[in-house]
């Protein structure tokens, strides 16, 4: 008795589960290795708009970048902070980082460290860039922060505030000498609004998590200029600044993985059918 042929559709129907998930290893892991940068579409008005501020401002003028991205929320707020400060270094500004959590606290070293090659031992720290570290008491301590520039009185390193050129020549002292503060997280903006923009004029920027987008748009744009929304957001971002990222990688990422499943359904469905048409044995 002869053994029937099985085609193609018929092999692939029956192939081992597992050299699905391998290739799905394949594709996602390709791109978190080297970024491609595929396009996004249309990039967003709100990422468009906290470039363009951020590029219309002058040299030395000051931004903070508030870090109260938990691990959970890194994924999300990680990227858009160095895209940020990429930005930030490319335009020769000054850059004040606190955290309110002190989880956050190792990402603003590894932001640092990514995007400038150092920390405190960088040339330009006390000069162009300042990390006072864990701010506790939430909105309290931003308030006065916001109030006084000198509120922590040490960095996170434990050098004297009053000592570094980054402050010599603030005329207020306070958040009126800041040009922006970015918030990245998931918990809230508000206060930035309530601490900073209402009482000073300090417009809010964020790169916060996608689940926090409800709370951004009843202050957007007027006192929120604008914002990079989860992961998408910081690729955008990424994109802007002409350096692809971790962001860019994670988006590479879902759209080849996404890609791969909707062509492995159209050959499985092209299989079934084709299989339902062959006539079977004996007819």
């Amino acid at each position: 008795m002869a053994t029937e042929t099985k085609s193609l559709y018929a092999k692939l129907q029956e192939m081992d589960v597992r050299y699905v998930y391998l290739l799905m290893l394949i594709v996602i892991s390709a791109p978190v290795l080297k970024p491609i940068g595929l396009p996004l579409g249309t990039i967003s008005t709100e990422t468009t708009r906290l470039y363009q501020y951020i590029n219309n401002l002058k040299s030395r003028d000051i931004i903070v970048m508030e870090a109260d991205q938990s691990p959970a929320a890194a994924a999300e707020c990680q990227p858009a902070m160095v895209a940020n400060l990429y930005h930030a270094v490319s335009k020769g500004l000054r850059v004040l980082f606190f955290c309110p959590r002190t989880d956050a606290v190792p990402f603003v070293e590894d932001a640092m460290k990514l995007v400038l090659g150092a920390s405190s031992d960088h040339p330009n720290y006390g000069k162009l860039y300042v990390n006072l570290g864990y701010l506790p008491q939430g909105e309290i301590g931003l308030a006065g922060l916001a109030s006084n520039i000198f509120f922590t009185n040490r960095d996170a390193y434990g050098n004297d505030l009053r000592a570094m050129e980054f402050f010599k020549d603030l005329p207020n002292k306070n958040a009126r000498d800041w040009k922006l503060i970015i918030y990245y997280g998931a918990s809230e903006a508000d206060h930035d609004v309530r601490q900073v923009t209402d009482p000073y004029g300090c417009p809010t920027g964020g790169g916060v998590a996608a689940v926090l987008v409800t709370r951004m748009y009843p202050y957007y744009p007027d006192k929120i200029i604008g914002f990079q929304t989860g992961l998408r957001g910081a690729a955008e971002y990424e994109l802007l600044v002409k350096r692809p990222g971790e962001a860019a990688a994670g988006m590479d990422a879902q759209s080849l993985g996404h890609l791969a499943i909707v062509i492995m359904v159209v050959i499985g469905n092209i299989g079934y059918y084709a299989s339902r048409k062959k006539p079977s044995e004996g007819e």
